[in-house]
């Protein structure tokens, strides 16, 4: 969440001064866009699992949980948005050398293999498909999932991007459908601020 032998698996990677940095650095966001919280709460807990491997390992990126081979810091956080339900939810892991394009295309590969997201348990009614989300940024991946979640409308917007030794997951989502241009934002302004880090 080492080079050549791959040590990094062996290290709690939140446990690290890089992930302190991470974490100081998200805690406040003065210049979220409007409708958000500035203040981070707790990680993003997924409202159901789902049945899909893909999906399982994109929401669990986005919850805090990465794929830990060669992983040297990892930050998740979520800002609470005015709607109901909304949120947005941001996990940062960082890679050592340059394996962050590695475990970019990891996520890429499970985001656009997650066409549905329907719940694990026998008998659970939520579910979400997958619909393209159309993005400005280059090197950016994001799918729009939409259907039902807890008996009630629901919609998520999630991207993957990198920046340098950095893999950022984001979601963007509540009852109400989130806007494309301010995930965007979201996106954008998170991206930026882990890049002034000297990770």
């Amino acid at each position: 969440m080492g080079c050549g032998g791959g040590t990094g698996a062996r290290v709690d990677a939140r446990s690290t001064p890089q992930n302190a940095r991470l974490q100081a650095m998200l805690a406040t966001v003065p210049d979220m866009p409007a409708g958000f919280s500035d203040r981070a709460r707790d990680h993003w807990q997924p409202p159901f699992t789902p049945a899909d491997g893909n999906c399982r390992k994109i929401f669990a990126f986005v919850e805090g949980r990465p794929p830990k081979e060669d992983l040297s810091a990892v930050s998740a956080v979520t800002y609470q948005g005015a709607g109901v339900g909304a949120l947005a939810a941001v996990s940062v892991a960082v890679y050592h050398g340059d394996l962050s394009a590695k475990r970019l295309l990891t996520m890429r590969d499970a985001v656009s293999k997650c066409v549905i997201a329907d719940d694990s348990t026998p008998g659970g009614s939520n579910r979400l498909t997958s619909f393209p989300l159309p993005m400005n940024e280059d090197g950016w991946t994001g799918r729009r999932l939409k259907g039902r979640v807890g008996g009630y409308p629901y919609e998520m917007h999630l991207v993957v991007a990198r920046q340098g030794r950095t893999v950022m997951a984001l979601v963007n989502g509540g009852v109400r459908p989130p806007d494309v241009k301010r995930t965007e934002e979201l996106g954008r302004l998170l991206m930026a601020k882990v890049g002034t880090l000297d990770l």
